[in-house]
């Protein structure tokens, strides 16, 4: 049997998925290298609005838009998940939604937690692997390690060039990364109710047949719409393969009858419905498209699930590993996206020991 610390991890990408395959990889004295190009966990640290929506204890196929390779990465993984959150002391509590948060509602606890026994980290930008004799070897300087994970995310909420040359290197098939859980743009002018929040009712329509709905709290803005319910409906959007009819519908009065709505609705949207003469239970809105993937919370794309294998092992090299968001699979609110992250180590960690271990 192979001892747990000779073997050595390259782990590329310091996102949520990187990170937890860090902690556990020492749990297992294994040995591992870190590299990160800029920033540890940044989104982590912004779920939830710092409030770290780390998992959800409820799951079906639309958890992940009927993506059936990530609902049972996930499924399969789930109760390992809620065991490992207690054996590394991150203690939990859900909302009425199954939504899974620590109980400090703090983001930076639950990274302090996985970046407590962290001390073997590299900041920079990896463009290159190189394979000698077996062994991997990253910008022809860091090496030599047994094993590369690659975690690099996507470019989804960053304001800067983001480079995939490391996907290129290694000649990994991937779909260009589109924004996904982010705000529609209307073509309707909104700036005067830009801010305004209001429950509702939702639906995207496709030729007037109902496609998607979901109730929840939306957010105007100058030029179009957010919230949670617009994120997810941005989600089924993106992987719908006909965008060009598709229009929003919101219904503020949820089938109830008032006799007035000065009470009901938020005045400056009451005034900007008197003023225009629309229906408050079929508001129709034309959508122009997604904002950009750096106002996303999650990018749609990534590499092909043909790619790789049930470990999530690379299968033109099965020592080369993909987890969390450089997967071509996104799910939608509700902690399901940073579930996918920390199920894909448990998933790449196992298969690293047990090979190793053989």
């Amino acid at each position: 049997m192979m001892e747990g610390d000779t073997v050595k991890v390259a782990i590329i990408g310091a996102g949520a998925s990187g990170l937890m395959l860090s902690r556990i990889l020492t749990e297992m004295n294994i040995s591992y290298t870190l590299f990160e190009r800029k920033k540890a966990g940044r989104k982590l640290l912004a779920s939830g609005n710092g409030r770290c929506n780390i998992s959800n204890i409820n799951i079906d196929s639309n958890s992940y838009l009927n993506n059936s390779f990530a609902y049972n990465l996930v499924k399969n993984n789930q109760k390992e998940l809620f065991d490992l959150f207690k054996k590394l002391n991150i203690y939990t509590y859900s909302d009425n939604e199954g939504r899974l948060y620590p109980i400090s509602e703090s983001s930076q606890s639950v990274y302090n937690i996985l970046t407590e026994k962290i001390n073997n980290i590299e900041y920079i930008t990896i463009n290159e692997i190189n394979k000698i004799n077996n062994k991997y070897y990253l910008n022809k300087i860091y090496g030599p390690f047994d094993y590369v994970a690659i975690t690099i995310g996507s470019n989804a909420s960053i304001n800067e060039e983001y480079s995939y040359n490391l996907l290129d290197n290694i000649g990994v098939n991937y779909n260009e990364f589109r924004p996904s859980l982010v705000g529609f743009k209307l073509k309707e002018k909104t700036k005067e109710i830009s801010g305004v929040r209001q429950k509702c009712l939702i639906k995207l329509l496709d030729n007037n047949k109902i496609i998607y709905s979901e109730k929840g709290e939306i957010i105007f803005k100058n030029d179009g719409i957010s919230g949670i319910c617009i994120m997810n409906a941005s989600a089924f959007y993106n992987h719908y393969p006909n965008k060009k009819n598709i229009l929003l519908s919101i219904d503020f009065l949820n089938g109830i009858k008032y006799n007035s709505l000065s009470s009901v609705l938020k005045p400056d949207l009451l005034n900007y419905i008197n003023k225009y003469n629309l229906d408050p239970t079929n508001l129709i809105f034309n959508i122009i498209d997604t904002y950009d993937i750096k106002n996303a919370q999650v990018g749609y794309g990534g590499i092909s699930l043909n790619e790789v294998n049930n470990d999530l092992s690379f299968k033109k090299d099965n020592n080369i590993y993909f987890g969390g968001e450089v997967l071509d699979c996104d799910g939608v609110c509700g902690g399901y996206n940073l579930m996918l992250a920390f199920c894909s180590a448990i998933v790449i960690s196992r298969s690293i020991y047990e090979i190793s271990n053989k």
